[in-house]
């Protein structure tokens, strides 16, 4: 884990991801290594609530950092920025600037795809 965030108990959901200092819009919040998953793999819900879309075979699952660790918003201020599909690894950053000790967010759902920038 990085100087910029911690996970700590949330008022969302569980755990969650907390900016440890103001944070810039753009900023590298977690670059995570991935597992995959295939997609009719029958998992407990526990892992099933961790799995990231990857592709059309396999989902994925964050093994390092944070990654699994952010809650949902509809206005999310971190977003997915890369996914390496070679390497197994996923980056997240900053969508917006963030104040210390703000919850990030980041937005998943069924129209995921949509938010990953390009």
């Amino acid at each position: 884990m990085n100087n910029l965030v911690e996970v700590k108990q949330s008022p969302l959901h569980g755990k969650g991801v907390f900016a440890s200092r103001n944070i810039t819009k753009g900023e590298l919040l977690a670059k995570c290594d991935m597992a995959l998953i295939h997609v009719n793999e029958n998992l407990p819900e526990v892992l099933a609530t961790l799995q990231f879309p990857w592709i059309e075979e396999y989902d994925a699952i964050c093994m390092s950092d944070v990654g699994s660790f952010f809650n949902h918003s509809s206005e999310p201020t971190a977003q997915v920025d890369e996914r390496d599909f070679v390497n197994l690894i996923q980056t997240f950053v900053a969508k917006t600037d963030i104040v210390k000790g703000t919850e990030i967010t980041i937005y998943y759902n069924d129209a995921f795809e949509a938010f990953v920038s390009k």
